[in-house]
């Protein structure tokens, strides 16, 4: 019985050697399958895809189609030269006699406003409040000096010596011009429109105040009217250069 015992289980180890094998064998041809799968799906892809790019090459539409989208180019038109508010600047004052006291208000007057035009204002405020000491009742230099402090971003103080030279002469349409301005420099849209017009009201021939009115309109996006103003302006004034700006300013507003 122990032979027979001992043939029976060589028997068994003998039959477990030759299975591995067979196992791995077995395994490893599985294996092949697989990895000439993913080639025979990695050749059939690239074959796809070169079909693909060939036809869409010949077939401009669906080149198009398939073709990533491009950045819009956006044609940007230059805007026209921008035209500053004119203030009312009187090229020459009045000529009033010299108040007692040996002060010469008119050659300071006439001093400020040569620094007003060379851009001066520091110096044409400092000669202008010693002239109105001498002669506050001068709304002309009243005026002058508003425009001098508006010029140095003294908008609030500028207001109130606006203001005197309208007390003084209520139908001076330059201050009133000169004091819309500064509205609409602060921000005050209302108050600037409304003294602009009552600058046009007693000069409808008052180019700049046109031409300042026109310049607000624009900015608040009113541009049938503004041009309409632009255009009064061309008709009213002599000033080629500043035409010249404005007649750029109406083809931009147009476009």
């Amino acid at each position: 019985m122990s032979i027979i015992f001992k043939a029976l289980k060589k028997a068994e180890e003998e039959s477990k050697v030759e299975r591995a094998p067979v196992k791995k064998t077995q395994a490893y041809h599985f294996g092949n399958k697989k990895l000439w799968g993913v080639i025979i799906i990695g050749i059939a892809v690239l074959a796809v895809s070169s079909f693909a790019g060939v036809y869409l090459a010949k077939n401009k539409t669906l080149s198009k189609l398939f073709a990533k989208p491009s950045k819009k180019v956006v044609d940007m038109q230059p805007k026209p030269v921008p035209v500053s508010p004119q203030p009312a600047i009187v090229p020459k004052p009045q000529t009033p006699a010299p108040v007692s006291g040996g002060t010469d208000t008119v050659k300071l007057h006439e001093d400020a406003i040569k620094h007003i035009r060379d851009k001066k204002y520091s110096d044409a405020e400092d000669i202008l409040k010693k002239a109105i000491l001498a002669k506050p009742d001068d709304a002309m230099m009243q005026n002058h000096l508003g425009l001098a402090l508006r010029n140095q971003g003294k908008h609030k103080e500028a207001l109130t010596y606006y203001g005197k030279a309208l007390k003084l002469k209520p139908d001076y349409y330059e201050a009133m011009n000169n004091l819309a301005v500064t509205y609409e420099m602060l921000g005050d849209n209302k108050k600037a429109k409304l003294f602009y017009k009552k600058a046009l009201s007693l000069k409808p021939s008052y180019a700049e105040a046109h031409l300042n009115y026109a310049l607000l309109l624009e900015a608040e996006g009113d541009n049938l009217a503004a041009e309409s103003r632009y255009q009064t302006f061309l008709n009213l004034s002599s000033d080629e250069a500043l035409k010249s700006k404005v007649k750029e300013r109406i083809k931009g507003i147009k476009k």
